[in-house]
């Protein structure tokens, strides 16, 4: 299994960022926002600058995050993402040195959470797949909350209608945390174990409703990691901390460091620990 972290988890400011991953000892960045926006939807300088920045600091990209489909899935917007969000998404993704683009199953509305996915929606991932596969790149499906797919149980079902050749899942027991489930690990994760090719770690707290530090939210990470470890996973585990305050009762170790720098660098050691076991 390999480590990487979300670079705009660690800071907003991409070059603190980069080189607060250098000063962790990563390897790896997951790509998602720079400082003008949202990859791949800035200038092709601004990204020209990070490829740079990032192969000087000597580091790799693990994937990127472009955040496409979080809209209906008959929303015009989608023909545009197809069109040229994905393959613009694709070329830099390679340009990064990777081949891994993430993406999501459309927005549910509130009378459709009971509901089965629409054909639409599986025909629309499927077609998402091929267009990365076409531009040399492999799509992944990230559960989401919001969206069609919350749980990975769900996510999973739409990922085997498209086919495993041609799209994996990425298992984010976080958001399936969010969207209700209360067996991320070990029930909705032995139940599509073989699909997984990208894991996102974060946690969250469904008292507070809320993000909470890995250690100390709803998900079983420590049993999640080890399952994982016992089943051979040899792709990317991404520290994607979306908790910008200090929580109360832990000390702070930097003053120097904000809320999401303090809580990213406390997840990743939290991370390490439990792989070191």
């Amino acid at each position: 299994m390999k480590v990487s972290i979300f670079a705009d988890e660690i800071s907003r400011d991409s070059e603190r960022a980069i080189a607060l991953a250098v000063e962790w000892g990563l390897t790896h960045v997951e790509v998602r926002s720079l400082p003008s926006g949202r990859f791949p939807a800035v200038s092709d300088d601004e990204l020209e600058t990070y490829v740079k920045q990032l192969a000087d600091a000597g580091l790799s990209v693990s994937g990127v995050s472009p955040g496409f489909f979080k809209c209906a899935w008959d929303d015009p917007q989608v023909a545009v993402g197809m069109q040229e969000g994905l393959p613009r998404a694709c070329e830099w993704a390679q340009r990064l040195g990777t081949r891994s683009v993430s993406s999501f199953a459309f927005r549910r509305d509130a009378d459709g959470m009971d509901a089965n996915v629409p054909q639409e929606v599986v025909d629309l991932v499927g077609e998402m797949a091929d267009v990365c596969r076409k531009k040399g790149c492999d799509l992944t499906l990230e559960n989401e909350a919001v969206c069609w797919g919350a749980t990975g149980r769900e996510a999973a079902a739409i990922v085997r209608a498209v086919g495993g050749d041609r799209l994996k899942l990425l298992w984010d027991p976080g958001n399936s945390a969010r969207a209700g489930s209360t067996d991320a690990y070990p029930g909705e994760y032995k139940s599509f174990s073989d699909l997984v090719a990208t894991v996102h770690a974060k946690n969250f707290d469904p008292e507070a409703g809320a993000w909470s530090l890995i250690e100390k939210g709803v998900v079983d990470w420590p049993g999640q990691l080890a399952a994982l470890e016992r089943d051979g996973y040899e792709g990317f585990l991404v520290v994607e901390t979306h908790l910008a305050i200090h929580p109360d009762e832990f000390e702070v170790k930097d003053p120097t460091f904000s809320g999401l720098e303090e809580n990213s660098r406390r997840n990743l050691e939290f991370v390490r620990e439990q792989l070191g076991r």
